[in-house]
């Protein structure tokens, strides 16, 4: 398992929410970002009586026009002792092969694609298999949300766009250089669980909708358009996004971020109990809509401030 694929793996958020989370393009210049009313960036931080956590909404794809980072990025992380992914990245990132994640990825029980499979999504994969030049039997024991990570690639045309310039993977290599702790908020079993335990129903949906995605430059279109909303900071078109996901399938919403949201709560509490400040970097996804990190904490009574660039 390689670096990029360690990534890709343990961001296993669906081709239904890829096009909110992987979000990066050009078009916005740090003479537009001004003050308080604008912001380029989906930082926060909190302050308890012995530290600061900052929370970075992030994303995990980037090109190189997009560095170096503006100046509320820089200031989050230097100002910070310890950093903390959604996975400890020393895992995340290792080049060594893994036969745990390996194994969830394929059927254990003699089940194949052809047995589980409702006949058109069968066929539509057959179809699409081929048109990839791919043998159907070197897949046919995958479960379908495996196979979905494999057709519902990010929809970008251009290979600009790489893990290794992401978010994560950048602030990973800063806080190595710089011998920072690091750590994660669960484990690459537990969102591996987060497809494996839906029932396969609802991952014979999901792989069909995949599928049946026939207009790529529309879809191009819509992922720049979020790339665009998650680099200026649009927090609120963003959370719009969001929603509209949910209404479309609230289960999967709710295990891919609600239920991974509440669970993260108590580890941020602890964080703020802590006497030296700490970094958390998690998907942008995480941090908005009535169920996102910054809603679950201010209900907590927490009070959270929004870090811009001209007033970090």
């Amino acid at each position: 398992m390689n670096g990029h694929h360690s990534f890709g793996r343990a961001h296993t958020c669906s081709i239904l929410f890829a096009l909110i989370i992987l979000l990066a393009i050009p078009g916005i210049t740090q003479s537009q970002v001004v003050g308080k009313g604008y912001n380029n960036s989906l930082i926060y931080k909190i302050q308890s009586d012995t530290n600061t956590v900052y929370i970075l909404g992030s994303i995990h794809i980037l090109a190189e026009e997009y560095y170096p980072l503006t100046r509320a990025f820089s200031y989050s992380y230097f100002n910070s002792q310890k950093v903390i992914f959604e996975i400890d990245p020393e895992i995340l990132f290792s080049l060594s092969p893994n036969k745990t994640v390996e194994n969830y990825h394929y059927f254990q029980d003699g089940n194949t694609l052809e047995k589980v499979l409702h006949r058109k999504t069968l066929k539509l994969l057959k179809k699409r298999v081929a048109n990839m030049g791919l043998d159907f039997e070197s897949i046919n024991k995958l479960k379908p949300w495996a196979v979905n990570k494999i057709i519902g690639r990010s929809p970008l045309s251009t290979n600009d766009f790489r893990p290794d310039l992401g978010i994560e993977y950048y602030f990973y290599r800063l806080a190595k250089d710089a011998g920072k702790p690091t750590g994660g908020l669960e484990t690459i079993e537990d969102q591996l669980d987060i497809d494996d335990k839906l029932p396969l129903r609802m991952q014979d949906k999901i792989l069909r909708e995949t599928l049946t995605v026939s207009d790529s430059k529309e879809t191009e279109k819509k992922f720049l358009h979020l790339v665009k909303n998650w680099h200026q900071g649009n927090f609120s078109e963003l959370e719009h996004i969001i929603q509209e996901q949910k209404a479309k399938n609230l289960t999967y919403h709710n295990s891919l971020l609600t239920n991974r949201n509440k669970r993260w709560i108590p580890q941020i509490e602890n964080f703020l109990l802590e006497d030296k400040n700490v970094l958390v970097i998690v998907g942008a996804a995480h941090l908005v809509g009535d169920d996102g990190l910054v809603a679950l904490l201010t209900e907590k009574g927490y009070e959270l401030e929004r870090v811009s660039f001209a007033r970090p």
